[in-house]
């Protein structure tokens, strides 16, 4: 492990609480996952202890356990996990309901389910967010701060740095966990405040733009998407109903919105393989016509691609646009993380699946997509702006 592991997770922990959940005074913590394992791996019980004790706060903990995902999976047991989703997701909603802080302490097991039909990968991953959808839904609406945050565990770090002595990759992975959530800064909390004021002038240089359309040019990518009028940009920043700011992501650096749903038009190419469920897709390339996904392939998962393309008719449209800075230092670690967190602020990209109301002035039904699934999916390719094409 890193020679100074100790204080760094401690600062780790205090950026999760400060900045992340910006924790108040008096408020309840709870800290789960819902995403993959339905609960914290116990992989991540080193910074949940060093979290609460930072928080100095009443806490609860919602566990996992991977290899139980696994055996539902292997017996079909679609009502045993669904009993387990329902009640982790009612856990949820009562911290929701009383005002906790909510803290996603998410792992990756890209290789969790391997060998499973993807019918099975994708029916676990269906019933998991058909539990926690209003749950998020709820959040992205403002109703409690919270955040996600990455938790490096030994068979995730196998699988990001498969090239180094198994006895190395766990610590490679914690300091690029700790480079990325700026821990690595001689006073983060400070670096922090700097980098988040810089992504809100570029989120209010965009929306002063009020741009129509978007086009995406690179190795294998030529993708165009309308933008909606009263479109806005946003930044993870987000605020509570009550007026608490908190960031919704650790770490964080892209910009992003919502596009009209029948809009998008071209090829894309996903340079990242994704971790869907404790599978892994690659090789992705995507046909776009009048919004929806016409054509799909992939090198690696091309069953599960399809599985996904299939939860509902919103999974074919995109739910979000992205813009990422290149010289982020997720980019420059040249590293493919298996993790959404750290992939999608590697590069920018776009999110099949819902979308996010908050990024439209007014309501809007029409333009806005709405599906079960929000998946992103990085891309490596140049944002063309109106009137900068090439002749």
């Amino acid at each position: 492990m890193l020679p100074d592991f100790e204080p760094r997770l401690r600062a780790f922990a205090e950026v999760i609480v400060r900045v992340g959940l910006n924790l108040q005074r008096g408020q309840r913590l709870l800290i789960a996952e819902p995403y993959e394992l339905q609960g914290v791996a116990r992989s991540a019980e080193v910074i949940v202890e060093t979290v609460i004790k930072m928080a100095a706060a009443d806490a609860e903990v919602i566990w996992g356990d991977g290899s139980r995902l696994r055996e539902y999976a292997e017996k079909a047991d679609w009502r045993g996990f669904a009993q387990l989703a329902g009640n982790n997701a009612r856990r949820l909603a009562d911290g929701v309901r009383r005002g906790d802080a909510l803290l996603f302490l998410q792992s990756s097991q890209p290789r969790l389910l391997d060998g499973l039909p993807a019918g099975r990968v994708a029916e676990l991953r269906r019933i998991g967010w058909e539990h926690f959808g209003p749950v998020a839904q709820q959040l992205v609406q403002g109703a409690t701060n919270w955040t996600v945050a990455p938790a490096p565990s030994p068979a995730w770090a196998q699988a990001v740095y498969a090239d180094l002595p198994s006895d190395q990759r766990l610590a490679a992975l914690w300091q690029e966990v700790f480079t990325a959530t700026r821990v690595n800064e001689p006073a983060p909390l400070a670096a922090w405040q700097i980098h988040l004021r810089l992504l809100r002038q570029r989120r209010d240089a965009l929306n002063a733009r009020q741009l129509t359309t978007l086009r995406y040019k690179g190795e294998g990518t030529d993708l165009t998407v309308a933008l909606p009028p009263g479109h806005l940009w946003r930044t993870a920043q987000l605020t509570t109903q009550s007026g608490t700011p908190f960031v919704a992501n650790l770490p964080t650096e892209e910009v992003f919105t919502a596009p009209q749903r029948d809009s998008a038009e071209g090829t894309v190419r996903i340079s990242r393989p994704i971790s869907y469920g404790g599978a892994v897709i690659a090789g992705i390339e995507l046909e776009f016509k009048r919004g929806r996904v016409t054509a799909a392939q992939a090198r690696i998962g091309a069953d599960l691609l399809k599985q996904l393309l299939d939860t509902d008719e919103g999974a074919r449209r995109l739910g979000e646009v992205a813009i990422v800075a290149e010289d982020t230092s997720l980019a420059r670690a040249g590293r493919l993380f298996y993790h959404p967190l750290l992939d999608e602020n590697a590069q920018s990209h776009i999110a099949l699946g819902d979308g996010y109301a908050f990024c439209l002035r007014r309501p809007a039904p029409s333009v806005l997509n709405r599906s079960l699934i929000h998946v992103d999916l990085p891309f490596d390719a140049s944002l063309i702006l109106p009137g900068t094409e090439p002749s």
